[in-house]
């Protein structure tokens, strides 16, 4: 059974598809313990959505019992109504995880990149193929929000040695 200060949950926060990954971390490897996608509706308004993804990330707690958030940090796009929303809803999601008593640590895009491919500029194609290598994942089909998550799961896992 894991202890409870190696469990990390890591988020690709995002308001229309949230990606999460779970996973116990000790001497930088890393074994998953459960990943996924949050979906909100896009008919809805965004207050609903925000909601949902407050209950779904309570069962997600609940289920794994992190003590560690992972979360992507917000980069600026040229869409600055999309890019509110998403800082907006990282304010959500860290203001629930900290409720929740968990540790939080932000990386940024590049970062990730780098830990993952060795290119801090690697594209999705790269990121998805050693996500899958390092984590022995086979040819299941895997939306890229949720490969992103298990991508900073493994981003912290080789920033901080947890024994």
């Amino acid at each position: 059974m894991p202890t409870k200060n190696n469990i990390v949950l890591a988020i690709d926060p995002g308001f229309d598809r949230l990606g999460w990954a779970v996973g116990e971390v000790k001497n930088r490897k890393v074994t998953v313990l459960g990943y996924g996608c949050i979906q909100t509706d896009k008919k809805e308004q965004i207050f609903p959505r925000y909601s949902q993804i407050i209950k779904d990330l309570k069962l997600i707690v609940e289920s794994y019992h992190p003590q560690v958030l992972a979360i992507e940090e917000l980069f600026f796009s040229k869409n600055t109504k999309t890019a509110m929303r998403v800082s907006e809803v990282r304010g959500v999601i860290i203001g629930l995880l900290l409720a929740e008593n968990l540790e939080v640590f932000e990386y940024h895009p590049n970062t990730i990149k780098q830990a993952v491919t060795g290119n801090g500029h690697a594209d999705k194609t790269g990121i998805d193929k050693m996500v899958r290598l390092q984590l022995k994942i086979k040819n299941e089909k895997i939306i890229d929000d949720t490969i992103d998550a298990l991508a900073i799961l493994l981003t912290h896992a080789v920033s901080f040695v947890i024994t």
